[in-house]
This record gives structure tokens, sequence and C-alpha cells, in this order.
């Protein structure tokens, strides 16, 4: 009997327990790789700073820039593993001037920006402030690095190559703020490890699993072989840049055509496999592969599909879970007709292939990860976890759970998956936090 192209799809993206195990052994060896400062497709990036305790107390500012739209935020920390409060928070534009002109003016409007924050709360004491820059930079220590490149549309001039904590500071000083010291330069996946800290002094890993897909691992300062400077503290947390791994994992032809067609082929090719940015572009090429082989829409490509971007994360979490008249709703709108039984069925089980890979290398990654934790306690251990993939996507976390499970058995019951956010505000002012309490 011939075999249906849907179960050969199934079949190339089924990870089965020994490929995740091999998967886990690989992240473990990259990591150690990436810690002596050998080759490794794991960056493994210094933060500089240790898990917050849970005792830190005072008031810290956090800047989040991380596109166009940023923001500024009072937070308290009250010690004694409290939630910590955000007292105050106001976001801003930057013009398109601002972004794209003389490196001076981005800065300044920033400063502007912070020194109105200050002013409309009356804000008049001193304050540390972490500060996430979430653009490409090499970090020289807590409180300083070189920018890299510019993403995001951003391009002000002067600014590539050169310190950014240096360059934020000389603006606040032209536009007369004299209260706010930048004590951090902070990383939204190293913040959500760090958010959750805060209050749980258990918590050993930071994951991004949204957009995006990365880890911020706590390890043993011994473990970090390769040069830290004068890092005198006993643990460190390590920015993996884990969406760049690149060992023992699954590569179907419909994942290497994706690559091709990205614009970092050969580049970032666990987020590839694993983020919220690329599998709906996954789940496309399956569907376009159904169409031109199974007659799928009757062998005719509906516009939704022929648009490398038109379809959406959102539209696959309708399909694959949503209601019958949700997803009919969600036909009408993206096709201009219900769709037929059989469609549902094909549309529903292309994604669950592609989250459920996800879902699957994504736990094998966090399972190697977790080899190296340096943990406050041998019984558990937490993972805090941020982005829309895990908190919103049907089934994501549950499958994230029990694929752990399925890793590392009995070891795995202290274990535990916390939904983190805001890693980039709240987490950039523990992190403020940690370095002024050192």
């Amino acid at each position: 009997m011939k075999t249906s192209l849907i179960d050969t799809l199934a079949r190339e993206f089924e990870i089965s327990p020994s490929r995740m195990r091999s998967i886990q052994r690989a992240v473990t060896a990259e990591i150690d790789a990436g810690l002596a400062g050998r080759k490794s497709s794991l960056a493994m990036l210094p933060s500089f700073c240790d898990a917050a305790s849970g005792r830190e107390k005072g008031f810290y500012l956090a800047l989040d820039l991380g596109g166009t739209n940023f923001r500024v935020m009072l937070v308290k920390l009250s010690g004694a593993g409290t939630v910590p409060t955000v007292v105050a928070e106001a976001k801003y534009r930057l013009t398109p001037g601002q972004i794209t002109g003389p490196g001076d003016a981005l800065f300044d409007a920033i400063a502007a920006y912070v020194r109105k924050f200050l002013k409309d709360h009356a804000f008049t004491r001193p304050y540390a402030l972490g500060y996430t820059f979430s653009f490409p930079v090499k970090l020289l220590g807590i409180d300083e690095g070189i920018l890299i490149k510019w993403t995001k549309d951003f391009s002000a001039s002067g600014v590539v190559g050169r310190k950014i904590v240096t360059l934020q500071r000389q603006a606040l000083k032209r536009k007369g703020v004299g209260n706010v010291d930048i004590v951090a330069l902070a990383n939204d996946t190293v913040g959500t490890l760090q958010a959750r800290a805060a209050t749980d002094p258990y918590c050993g890993l930071g994951v991004i699993l949204g957009t995006g897909f990365n880890i911020a691992v706590r390890v043993a300062s011994k473990r970090i072989t390769k040069g830290v400077g004068g890092y005198a503290g006993t643990g460190m947390i390590i920015n993996m840049e884990a969406g760049g791994f690149s060992k023992s994992l699954p590569s179907t032809r419909h994942d290497r055509r994706l690559d091709r067609e990205s614009g970092n082929s050969g580049q970032q090719l666990a987020e590839k496999m694993i983020s919220g940015k690329y599998l709906p572009q996954l789940a496309r090429l399956l569907i376009l592969d159904l169409i031109k082989k199974d007659h799928l829409f009757a062998g005719q490509v509906p516009a939704v599909f022929a648009d490398t971007a038109r379809f959406a994360g959102e539209h696959m979490a309708i399909l694959q879970a949503g209601s019958s008249e949700a997803a009919q709703a969600l036909a009408r709108e993206l096709f201009g007709r219900n769709l037929t039984p059989s469609e549902r069925r094909l549309l529903a089980r292309v994604c669950q292939l592609v989250s459920r890979r996800s879902a699957r290398i994504a736990a094998a990654l966090i399972a190697g990860s977790l080899k190296r934790v340096e943990r406050r306690s041998k019984q558990r251990v937490t993972v805090a976890v941020d982005g829309s993939l895990f908190a919103k996507y049907p089934g994501y976390s549950r499958l994230l759970a029990t694929a752990i499970q399925e890793l590392d058995g009995p070891a795995s019951k202290g274990v535990r998956l916390q939904l983190t956010q805001d890693g980039s505000g709240i987490g950039a002012a523990v992190i403020a936090a940690v370095v002024a309490s050192e």
C-alpha cells in the first residue's frame, strides 16, 4: 500500500528518544568547549554576574532598548524572596531620525527621556540602572560592551565598534542626569533567569521560547577556563546564544530549504527548528509540498502560502487546536471559504508535527544545559521560561515538560518549568541590584 505524504512527513519530523539523547550529549559537550574557549556552536558569553539570592533590596532603574519603542522602569526589591514591584513605568518612541542619524543624537534622546521619567515621577535619589540593549554586543564586563552591528532598522552612525555604556553615560551627563549610574549591561535571557531568581533561589536556567530561542545557564566559575577578567564570584550566569547550536540536529529537506532562503544561511540552526519566528515558515513549506504532491487545495496555492511572511504562529495555533468555529472563521479570512474535513485534518497535522518537534528539540537543549547548572539544591532546580511559544501555543509547555521527563527520568522530578515574564525590564533591574550589592 502506498504511504501517504503526510505519513512520510510525520516520520521525517519525529524526534526519537535516542535522537534527543544525542542532542542532549552534544549540548553538554558544546557547553564545555565554549567555557574553555574552544571552538563551539554555543558562544557561551559571560554575563559577569551571579544569580540573585532573593535578599536584594532597594529601588533600581531598568532601561529596555529593543527597538524604536523603549521603556524606563523603576523597580522595588524588598528581599526575602518577595516579588519585585514595578513602582513606575513609561514607554517612549524614538523617531526615524534618531535611530538613523548621528549616534550622539540617539543617546541624547534616550537620556532626555530618562530625565523626563525621573522628573515626571519626582525621583531624585541616586539610582543604579540595568541597561537592556538588545543588539549584538561584545561584553567587556558587567557594565560595558562594544556594539558589533546594528539590527532592527537602527543605523545610527559612529556607534558600531564603540563602547555603548560609555556613550550613554556621556549623554546622561550632557542632559544633566546626575543621579543615575549604569551598573549593568543586560541580556533578556540572563534577565529572565534573574527575574525568577529574585523570588526563587533554586533558579539555574533562563530560557526564551518565543519569536527567538536562547538559554542562559548558571555555572560554577571554576568551569569557566576562558578569560573572564577579575570576576571572583563562585557562580556566573552564561548567555549561551543557544539558537546557534548546530550539533546532532535533525535536518530534513524542508529545514535545508528554509535555511537557504533565510537571510542568514548556515547560522542559528537550532533557532530555525525551534522558534516562533521560523515555525510558520517551516509549516508553510510542508503545506506547499502537500499542495504540489498530494493536491491539497486541489493543487492550487492560496495567497497566504505564496507569501513567505503571511502565515503566522497565531494561525498555526488555531488550525491545530482551535475550535471548529474558530478554525473555519480563520479559513474564511485566509482562504475565502471553509475548509473541508480532510483539509482541516491535514493542516492541523502539519502544525502539530512542526510544533511537537520544536518542543522535543528544545527539551533536549534544556536537558543538556541542566547537566552543567551550578545548583543551590541537589533536590530541585527551576527553569525560568519566557516567550509566546511556551506561554500561548496550545500544548507546548506540556510537550516540553514531558520530553524533559523522557530524557532525565526520575531526575526530572526536581525540575520545574516556570513562566517568567519581563526579563528585559524587571530582570534588568534585578541584575542592577545584584551588581550594586556586591
